[in-house]
Order: C-alpha cells, then sequence, then structure tokens
C-alpha cells in the first residue's frame, strides 16, 4: 500500500467523536482511523504495541521505534500522575510518516500556536529586510522550533531598536 492509498485522518464533527488531545489519544485515533478497513498492516484487529511497532519498524525498513516505547505512549499518564510519556521527536517524526501526518498532529494546540505566531513574527522581519539571510544547522522537517522563531525575533528587534546598527 501507497501512502497515497490511505485515508486521510479526519474527525468527522463534533456529532461523531471529540477530537483526540493526548498523545496517547492521537495515536490510538490513527491506530483506528488512518487506514481504510480491513487494510490496516496488522489485520482486522487492534494491534499490540508490539504489532505496531513491528508495522512502523518495516514501514521504515529499520528499528524506527520499540514495542516499550508504543506501550508507554498507549499508557497515557503514568499512576504517579507524572506527565504522559512523550519520546523524542525522531521517533515522533517516525511514527507520523508512518500514519501520514505531519508531526504536528502529535503536538498540543497551544504548541502550534506558538510556533505559527513565531514563524509569521519571523517572516514579517524578513519581508521588512530586518533579516538578510539566515545559516540554521539541526533543523528537522518540522522547520524551526517556536523557541528557535522567538529567540530570532528577539535578536532582529535587538538590532532593528541599536541605534548603531548598520542601515
Amino acid at each position: 500500500m501507497t501512502m497515497a492509498d490511505r485515508a486521510t485522518p479526519t474527525v468527522q464533527g463534533p456529532e461523531d467523536e471529540t477530537a483526540p488531545q493526548t498523545v496517547r489519544e492521537k495515536l490510538e485515533w490513527l491506530i483506528r482511523h488512518a487506514f481504510p478497513p480491513g487494510e490496516a498492516p496488522w489485520g482486522p484487529h487492534v494491534p499490540s504495541s508490539r504489532d505496531l511497532a513491528a508495522a512502523i519498524n518495516d514501514f521504515h525498513g529499520r528499528t524506527a521505534v520499540s514495542h516499550p516505547t508504543i506501550s508507554k505512549m498507549r499508557g497515557g499518564q503514568d499512576p504517579d500522575n507524572a506527565p504522559e510519556y512523550v519520546p523524542g521527536d525522531k521517533i515522533m517524526e517516525d511514527i507520523a510518516q508512518f500514519f501520514d501526518v505531519d508531526p504536528l498532529f502529535f503536538q498540543p494546540r497551544h504548541e502550534v500556536v506558538n510556533k505559527v505566531i513565531e514563524t509569521l513574527k519571523f517572516l514579517t522581519a524578513v519581508h521588512r529586510g530586518d533579516v538578510d539571510g539566515l545559516a540554521a544547522r539541526g533543523v528537522t522537517d518540522e522547520g524551526m522550533s517556536a523557541e528557535l522563531l522567538a529567540y530570532l525575533n528577539e535578536i532582529t528587534a535587538e538590532f532593528s531598536q541599536d541605534p548603531l546598527a548598520p542601515e
């Protein structure tokens, strides 16, 4: 099955179900909705964490995620009331690629909003001519983080307010 053959995961409306909020809810939602009925690589049943990890690893042709990591993600919040388990960016990117969704799908809404705001501020600074060029290292497929963009916006603002800055 190619990526184009998969169903696009969307929540139809409030009457169908509420949109998933946590990483656990988002992962479970994708397990139920990302593939057309009967075409999931694990078959018609709800996959175990081992089955899901195997499908993701087969998709990538390498070990992208372990079944204990999937188990932690599916467990949600641990009994000690700690925040839910969220693996590193690379693992989240690999899981997102498997389900054919943008990695931003797994981020909390406020993080996505912050990234959009900081990106727009930065683009405005570029458009005004406050930024001539940029060489970023270590930027992922998701682009620069909201924190990095905020930092760049602060630096840009400092330079544009500096009376000694070259014009």
